[in-house]
């Protein structure tokens, strides 16, 4: 965490409320863009990260800086918030994939940047979150464990299971692309 935002949040906490609209001009942008890959629709992507910016206020004396950085705590929260946004809208469908096919190793050699993306544009919410945090921003496993785990640390055990779902999520990609090809 910043100096700066440390500062901010001492105001924030010391009753300087309008102190807060400098952490939604700092990670708002960071939050739209992450909770617009979660829920694809614009003005939905505004709703949940102004429900995001209002739950984190009111639960600004749970943040622990020990835990997690503040962009990472704010994102953890705007992944539920997105969830529940999508079920509580029931907009997802969900294509079961039967893994237990013989599933390549590889991605087909051919596959193209497009026909990775329509692929993954098939996986669940959750499943796209996960491949976009590990593999496009870089987060690690225990970062990841701490956004989408509703328990308040990042365990062994849900580090473990994460490592488990990436397999799963490339194996359903394989297969997905395996099956577009003529």
């Amino acid at each position: 965490m910043t100096d700066g935002d440390n500062i901010i949040l001492e105001r924030i906490r010391g009753g300087e409320a309008k102190e807060f609209g400098q952490l939604v001009k700092r990670y708002g942008p960071q939050l739209m863009v992450f909770v617009g890959r979660i829920v694809k629709v614009q003005e939905d992507t505004e709703d949940v990260v102004q429900n995001t910016f209002v739950a984190a206020y009111q639960h600004l004396k749970d943040f622990d800086p020990q835990r997690a950085s503040l962009p990472t705590w704010l994102q953890r929260i705007a992944y539920h918030e997105a969830l529940y946004h999508l079920r509580k809208h029931r907009r997802q469908v969900v294509l079961p994939l039967d893994i237990s096919d013989d599933v390549p190793d590889e991605l087909p050699e051919d596959t193209t940047a497009q026909q990775l993306d329509e692929a993954i544009q098939q996986l669940s919410p959750e499943d796209q979150t996960l491949l976009q945090l590990f593999y496009f921003d870089g987060r690690s496993l225990k970062e990841i464990a701490y956004i989408t785990d509703k328990a308040n640390d990042a365990t062994a055990r849900e580090v473990s299971r994460l490592t488990s779902q990436l397999y799963r999520i490339r194996q359903r990609l394989r297969i997905i692309l395996t099956h577009k090809k003529p």
